[in-house]
Parts: structure tokens; C-alpha cells; sequence
């Protein structure tokens, strides 16, 4: 398979996803401005779940957002660690039998 017919599937898949995404789009842009319309009486079992599930979204979110500083943190020791390692391995492995150039 040549390059130039693996460039025209490509094509084509990205076709095919930016038309879904576009019909996609287009339907929340339709039920989004009819959602007043469309959406569940108040005070309804419908509605309470939906607010809740938002409500849980929203926590869980948030939540993480809180902890997302921490998580950054110990990913970028884990980085620099891996770089240690690498940069030590690749000097003792550029070096002679005994780590040193000859």
C-alpha cells in the first residue's frame, strides 16, 4: 500500500468524523436552544435526577480540579526522575566498559 493511497483513507476517516461531529454539533445546537422547551416539568422525578446528576458532575469536577495541583506535582517528579534515568543511561552506555570514554 503506497503512501499516497494511506494519505486518501486518511482523508477520508477525517472526512467522516468531521461530519459526524458537524451533525453533532448541529443537534446541540438545535436541542440545546429548544431544551426549555423540551426539558422536564419542574419538580419532576425526570428533573430532580437530571439536577443531580449535574449536581454530581459538577462535585466530581470540582473535586478533582482540587486535587489536580497535587497530581501535577507528583507527575513532574515522575518526569524528572525518568530524565535522570535516561540521561544516566545514555552516558554510561555512550562511555567504555568502565563508564569512562576512551
Amino acid at each position: 500500500m503506497s503512501i499516497a493511497s494511506k494519505v486518501k483513507e486518511t482523508e477520508k476517516t477525517f472526512l467522516a468524523i468531521m461530519t459526524i461531529g458537524l451533525i453533532g454539533l448541529v443537534m446541540l445546537i438545535v436541542y440545546g436552544n429548544l431544551s426549555g422547551n423540551l426539558g422536564f416539568a419542574a419538580n419532576t422525578a425526570e428533573a430532580n435526577n437530571t439536577n443531580n446528576v449535574i449536581g454530581n458532575l459538577t462535585a466530581g469536577a470540582t473535586t478533582f480540579f482540587s486535587f489536580a495541583n497535587t497530581w501535577f506535582v507528583l507527575l513532574a517528579v515522575v518526569l524528572l526522575i525518568v530524565i535522570v534515568i535516561s540521561v544516566i543511561s545514555a552516558v554510561r552506555g555512550a562511555g567504555g566498559r568502565d563508564g569512562f570514554s576512551s
